[in-house]
């Protein structure tokens, strides 16, 4: 059945860090919290844990009100930003301790179960070291293991991979998604990185101003959020949104930017005159050259290009707003330079700016329904 929490209230003196949130996990799921940082993810899985106590609200594991259990009752774990392990003590015995202290398991039994959950994680070959002696990711693996090592119903996991450099993150990343699918376990995975969340989840929940103002499947929350804060945060880079007003000419619509440039409003039913947010992702954005012409065309100036392996982010400023165009293959231009990008109709969004609602898409974005 999964974790659910109802009408979730935490505050800390004045100041409200959760605010009648509401969420439901599902069981065996790979479940992200996605927020910036100092939003209330770690408080949320403090107290989803049972480190922290709630103000007011009820949180059920499989059914069950849970909120007045200690730690010790609940079958979770628990992996931090920090690399928390015992530095007096070996790897292996990092591992073994939590079996120790809460099983009757013999020591060959034991011992078996560390070999086991450290093979898993790779890092058999460390158990005689302490942990000063391992690397940052293998240190953050012996803590991931030792929090597995119960094989808990629950892990919760706050930013573990905050303190780890780019290569390392991306190999853990990867293990993680092919670990947890070996599993029986439900994740809680807290992190300000949507790329991790993207990279590695079932679901995502995002938190904003002390709810959860949209939590989905994957792939429902990404290619369809249905509210402006999660379409401008959710993605790396994230959608573009810039303001439009639709207007008509000779009776076909058009989506007009502050600077008079026009696009085709090709098959959106919206109010003539009325502002909206109109969004576009940076990977929908095709590059025509410095003379590119037309009803889908915009002509952004380039800001700095960041390069990554073969692929190319570049910073584009358009209507005193900064937005985001990637290349599939490096790109070397120059700053200042003007570039033609098309827009395709049918991969645009819509949203209401005063209620930050969806409104409507191009007909190639996924219903979901």
């Amino acid at each position: 059945m999964g974790i659910r929490v109802e009408n979730l209230h935490k505050s800390y003196g004045p100041d409200k860090v959760l605010n009648g949130l509401d969420l439901d996990i599902p069981d065996r799921s790979f479940f992200s919290v996605v927020a910036p940082t100092g939003a209330g993810k770690t408080t949320l899985l403090r107290i989803l844990v049972g480190i922290e106590s709630l103000d007011k609200g009820t949180v059920y594991y499989d059914g069950e009100d849970v909120a007045d259990r200690s730690v010790q009752e609940r079958s979770v774990g628990m992996v931090y930003q920090e690399f928390v392990n015992y530095p007096s003590l070996t790897v292996f015995e990092n591992l073994a301790s939590p079996l120790r202290a809460s099983t009757d398991l013999s020591e060959e039994e034991i011992r078996q179960q560390v070999h086991e959950t450290a093979e898993m994680l790779s890092i058999e070959h460390r158990l005689d070291n302490l942990p000063e002696e391992v690397s940052g990711g293998e240190a953050q693996r012996t803590a991931i293991s030792r929090a597995l090592i119960n094989e808990p119903d629950y892990l919760f996991m706050d930013e573990p991979l905050a303190n780890l450099d780019y290569k390392l993150r991306e190999e853990l990343r990867s293990e993680f998604e092919r670990l947890f699918q070996e599993l029986e376990t439900t994740v809680i995975y807290a992190t300000p990185i949507s790329g991790d969340a993207l990279s590695m989840s079932t679901h995502i929940g995002y938190l904003y101003d002390g709810e959860i103002l949209e939590d989905k499947p994957k792939d429902e929350i990404y290619y369809r959020p249905e509210t402006l804060p999660v379409a401008e945060y959710l993605g790396e880079p994230p959608m573009n949104m810039l303001p439009v007003t639709v207007v008509e000419e000779q009776f076909e619509p058009y989506f007009e930017f502050k600077d008079g440039t026009r696009i085709w409003a090709e098959g959106f039913d919206l109010e003539e005159g009325k502002t909206y947010e109109l969004g576009f992702r940076p990977q929908d954005m095709k590059l025509d050259g410095e003379d590119g012409e037309g009803e889908r065309t915009i002509h952004p100036d380039l800001a700095f290009v960041e390069t990554v392996g073969s692929t190319s982010t570049l910073h584009l400023e358009f209507q005193g707003e900064e937005i985001y165009a990637l290349s599939g293959e490096p790109v070397h231009l120059d700053t200042d330079t003007t570039l033609s990008y098309t827009l395709d109709p049918e991969k645009l969004y819509v949203y209401d700016p005063d209620s930050e609602h969806l409104l409507a898409t191009g007909d190639k974005i996924p219903s979901f329904s």
